[in-house]
């Protein structure tokens, strides 16, 4: 009798199993979802080409990233883990209050959440700051020869200028974080203009609550925020600007924030508006000069400014640095831009061009 349960069981949950595949084919128009998660699925042809060693995992994935149901049931347990538990899915993510969401972790994150608490432990010692700031003005000094100007842009995370929507769990320690320290010690150590708007971005989130600068859900900051960091340069490059209250902000439309699908919280919190401020192209006369970008995503905002004020730019990710431009920079300006949870990549780029 026992064994015959058993056999029962066994046939009912691979039925089950089965018409769930039949079901969701049938209606499989209706069901099928897009997929929000930042990575490649695992597909049929992976399987079949897998080598004998890896054929019992990629299999494995396979049934799980096909599974009939998947994103419903993904979903479901992500809205039940944020709504009842106030968690994440996801170990990049940190919800935060008011549906504002905020990054945890990451493979090139230098530990956001501690640099956001201030925590000394991870600041930088006086080493390290002399030989970075050695090696950014043999990098400025190289790149003049050829005519060029280096300004270094670090860009701000959204932790602090919207502190009062993280967690309670994560106090501020120290108001002088890591970033702080850097851009204060290559500001007064070397001739390199290093832009770093943190106080300015802060003081314009508290000033006006509703116009925001930074996605709720994103990691970045839109286009009214980009351009209130943007301009800093400009300023050091003795270029004229508005104050960040007088540029008109107009809505363009929605998005899903980055922070949103990869914890599968895009049906949970609501698409953000994204924005644009009209007629900008027209509030100062272009400049002749050619303008290089080598940065991380942050700087993909600003480029529509630059673009409107310049003859030329051009945008380049911050891992294909290679340390040779400095033979041929190619432009009138390059704008180095790191956001501060890079700062261990800026110091890797500068390695390049320290005193042996």
């Amino acid at each position: 009798m026992k064994k015959f349960a058993q056999r029962l069981l066994l046939l009912l949950f691979c039925g089950v199993l089965g018409l769930s595949f039949v079901v969701f084919n049938v209606f499989s128009k209706q069901l099928s979802m897009d997929s929000h998660e930042n990575r490649l699925m695992t597909g049929l042809p992976q399987v079949l080409q897998s080598p004998l060693r890896e054929l019992s995992r990629n299999l494995d994935n396979f049934f799980v990233d096909n599974s009939p149901f998947r994103y419903q049931f993904v979903l479901l347990n992500a809205s039940i883990d944020y709504k009842l538990f106030g968690t994440s899915q996801s170990d990049q993510v940190l919800p935060g209050k008011d549906g504002w969401l905020f990054y945890k972790d990451g493979p090139t994150a230098a530990q956001p959440v501690a640099n956001y608490q201030g925590l000394p432990g991870i600041n930088d010692s006086e080493e390290t700051l002399a030989r970075a700031s050695a090696a950014l003005q043999n990098l400025s000094n190289d790149l003049a020869e050829h005519g060029c100007t280096l300004v270094v842009d670090f860009t701000p995370s959204k932790d602090r200028i919207y502190r009062e929507y993280m967690p309670d769990g994560y106090p501020i320690v120290e108001e002088e974080n890591r970033t702080d320290r850097m851009a204060a010690y290559l500001q007064s150590h070397t001739t390199v203009p290093v832009v770093w708007r943190y106080e300015t971005l802060r003081s314009q989130a508290r000033l006006d609550p509703e116009r925001l600068l930074y996605y709720k859900t994103d990691t970045h900051w839109n286009a009214l925020g980009a351009l209130i960091g943007l301009d800093g340069i400009f300023e050091a490059l003795g270029l004229p600007t508005l104050p960040p209250e007088q540029y008109p902000v107009q809505q363009t439309g929605t998005t899903t924030g980055d922070m949103a699908n990869v914890a599968a919280l895009y049906a949970v919190l609501p698409p953000e508006p994204t924005y644009a401020v009209p007629g900008y192209a027209l509030l100062f006369e272009k400049d002749d000069r050619v303008v290089r970008v080598i940065g991380d995503s942050f700087s993909e905002y600003y480029m529509p400014y630059l673009e409107a004020r310049f003859a030329a730019c051009w945008n380049e990710h911050i891992d294909t640095f290679d340390p040779a431009l400095v033979n041929d920079p190619s432009c009138d300006i390059l704008i180095l831009e790191f956001n501060e949870r890079s700062l261990d990549t800026m110091l890797r780029i500068l390695e390049n061009f320290a005193a042996g």
